[in-house]
């Protein structure tokens, strides 16, 4: 049986279902991917988020029980970096508190007639430490803003 030529042109120009899925995929592909990579890249902040807090609480805890140590203020903020191995050390700003007064970075702990008043028994020690960082997607940053966390411990 021949086809005419009508035949044949109404064929091509009628499709039927063939390589339709492949479009589909070709169309929504791209934003579910884009959907997929904000996701990831929340999740990231998330997980910076935690590891902060994390880092935060071990500082203070020690704090809370380091008063006659060497030099407390230094192994706090040591800690802070050894807790958040995952964030940027260049990205953390560090303040210790206590009573009110921001502390240095090292506050001897041990003088030449013992445990100095650095760090006040009864007093409250507070670490804040502040992260900067950014939500990107494929290599666009879209957002620029601080972690926060903060912990009190009272000095024992």
């Amino acid at each position: 049986m021949k086809h005419s030529l009508v035949s044949r042109v109404r064929g091509l120009l009628v499709s039927d279902s063939e390589g339709g899925a492949i479009v589909e995929i070709a169309v929504t592909l791209p934003l579910v991917m884009l959907i997929m990579t904000g996701i990831f890249s929340f999740s990231m902040a998330l997980y910076q988020k935690v590891q902060l807090a994390e880092a935060v609480s071990n500082a203070g805890h020690y704090l809370a029980v380091a008063r006659g140590d060497h030099d407390p203020c230094a192994n706090a903020i040591a800690d802070v970096y050894a807790g958040a191995p995952g964030l940027t050390a260049n990205n953390i700003n560090i303040t210790i508190t206590q009573a009110g007064t921001t502390l240095p970075a090292s506050c001897p702990g041990i003088g030449t007639n013992g445990p100095s008043t650095t760090l006040v028994q009864g007093d409250s020690a507070t670490v804040q430490v502040t992260y900067s960082t950014g939500l990107g997607v494929y290599g666009s940053q879209f957002s620029n803003f601080n972690l926060t966390s903060q912990i009190s411990e009272v000095i024992q």
